[in-house]
């Protein structure tokens, strides 16, 4: 049932909140992402849409403070690792 004032106190209230993280924690976040991603047939270009987009917090904050060529590098090893081609083939 929806409420017209939103309670601090409510204990059912959903709430988002950012977690410090230790040394090397967006690392291993980013390469858990990607992973995933990749590991689902998802190539280097769609992948890069979950990073650019400021929708998806997470993926872009990453993609704000290693920036883009460091974001590429990651799905390219992970594409090698996991033996998926980072980009799609086109018909010429």
């Amino acid at each position: 049932m929806p409420k017209d004032k939103f309670s601090t106190e409510d204990p059912q209230e959903l709430v988002g909140m950012v977690v410090p993280g230790e040394s090397g924690t967006l690392d291993a976040m980013a390469e858990a992402f990607v992973e995933e991603y990749v590991r689902l047939g998802w190539t280097e270009d769609r992948l890069m849409t979950l990073f650019i987009n400021p929708m998806f917090q997470a993926t872009h904050r990453i993609y704000r403070i290693r920036g883009e060529t460091a974001v590429r590098d990651l799905i390219r090893k992970s594409c090698e690792k996991w033996g998926v081609r980072s980009k799609e083939l086109t018909d010429a």
